[in-house]
């Protein structure tokens, strides 16, 4: 009997603790210009996954994310190589800047968005 009423109480600070759990909400397909300025903000109580990043060019491009006042090189297009560790991650909150430079057109990104289940 000691032994059970021990395990439920480490159960239960165990789950006190817990961070939540998330739940799948959607795909996104952001599409973004090259001369891009505008931030977009990951909504409360989502998490975004990006997942890839595409460039509108054939030429000696390269993709960027503007985070936290520092520039994030996604993908150069002449390698085709990612720069980036996919898959990145932005919690509720974060403000973002994606653009394009070197002659891209643009490019898109590949987002996955979860919700935050308490």
């Amino acid at each position: 009997m000691r032994v059970i009423l021990i395990f439920l109480f480490l159960v239960s600070i165990q789950s006190s603790f817990a961070q939540g759990n998330l739940q799948f909400n959607q795909v996104i397909t952001y599409a973004f210009a090259s001369s891009n300025t505008t931030p977009i903000t990951v909504p409360a109580g989502k998490v975004w996954k990006l997942e890839n990043c595409m460039l509108n060019s054939t030429s000696n491009t390269y993709t960027y994310m503007l985070y936290n006042g520092v520039y994030y090189n996604l993908r150069q297009q002449l390698t085709s190589s990612q720069v980036a560790n996919f898959p990145f991650w932005l919690s509720a909150g974060t403000s973002v800047t994606f653009g394009s430079a070197g002659g891209a057109a643009g490019g898109i990104l590949s987002i996955i968005e979860f919700n935050i289940i308490p």
